[in-house]
């Protein structure tokens, strides 16, 4: 009987000690959102206030690896001023292939890469002359994830436009800017931060919030640690799109973005609609590099290897 009060007790506490860790467990998970919301408000305040002070940042961003948006075409019905695609900057009719949305969706389900939320995105998207074909192949990656979000990023201008929006299947969401020309209040993505003597020791490999927020980019010429990112690659012609997504690690993004940030306008802005509100413009602004880099496009055009 002894025995039994014994071995009792111990299934007893074991239980109890498994739903402790459990009850605790949950309790973080329900903490989780609040922890993050506080880091994510001293990443924007703390830098802000580094950045004015000191020409640097007190943390890094992290890439998010599960948020991709995909450059289907850098063609665009508009030019608004300071683009961050350098659609206005330095225009383009280069565009994705069929091919390469489909190596996308392959890569992605042969390596289980469950995406939390996939954005077609431009130029102008719904240009691209085999827009739906493309949603088809997307669409074969949903039924593998049926929890991603897929959604298309238009500005929503012009008849053509407006019609093929009329025909997008529903399981792809519309995020529609409605603009209706290309004068726009936007961040100063032209302004190299390279070309200030405030950032002569900043270290760009920190970032800004849009790797975390918006996630990854991917063009025809590779994945990036933002979409905005793969635009000044493609001005400035680095060559340093990662070609595969089994190669997409913490290690090369941080590295891209060493190399890419210093001449985004995005870095300085730190928060757009927020304390860095000041960085954002009417009109076309460039910073001297810029100015350089978009001659030389307008005389060579792109020089990169495709993705």
């Amino acid at each position: 009987m002894k025995r039994l009060l014994l071995d009792l007790r111990s299934r007893i506490k074991a239980k109890v000690g498994r739903e402790t860790r459990l009850w605790r467990l949950l309790n973080m998970a329900r903490l989780l959102p609040r922890v993050l919301s506080v880091r994510r408000m001293i990443l924007e305040r703390g830098n802000y206030l580094f950045v004015r002070r000191e020409g640097k940042k007190l943390l890094s961003w992290i890439p998010n690896t599960r948020r991709v948006e995909i450059e289907l075409t850098t063609y665009c019905n508009l030019r608004c001023a300071n683009c961050d695609r350098a659609c206005t900057q330095a225009p383009s009719s280069e565009r994705m292939s069929t091919g390469q949305i489909e190596k996308f969706v392959n890569e992605s389900v042969q390596l289980k890469w469950y995406w939390w939320i996939i954005v077609l995105i431009g130029g102008e998207p719904t240009l691209h002359p085999q827009f739906f074909e493309i949603l088809q192949i997307v669409k074969r990656y949903k039924e593998f994830n049926p929890h991603c979000n897929v959604w298309l990023a238009t500005n929503g201008h012009g008849r053509k436009v407006q019609d093929v929006l009329a025909k997008v299947p529903d399981w792809v969401g519309i995020r529609n800017s409605s603009k209706e020309g290309g004068d726009q209040y936007f961040s100063a993505y032209s302004m190299a931060p390279k070309d200030s003597e405030r950032y002569r020791l900043a270290d760009f490999s920190k970032g800004c919030m849009i790797t975390e927020q918006c996630g990854l980019g991917l063009t025809r010429h590779g994945y990036y640690p933002c979409g905005a990112g793969g635009g000044v690659d493609r001005v400035f012609g680095f060559d340093i799109g990662i070609k595969s997504l089994s190669e997409v690690r913490r290690r090369a993004l941080r590295k891209q973005l060493g190399e890419l940030c210093g001449y985004c306008g995005h870095f300085d802005s730190v928060d757009p609609g927020g304390p860095g509100k000041a960085e954002w413009v009417w009109g076309e602004t460039k910073s001297i590099s810029w100015q350089h880099a978009c001659e030389k496009y307008k005389q060579q055009g792109s020089r990169l290897s495709p993705y």
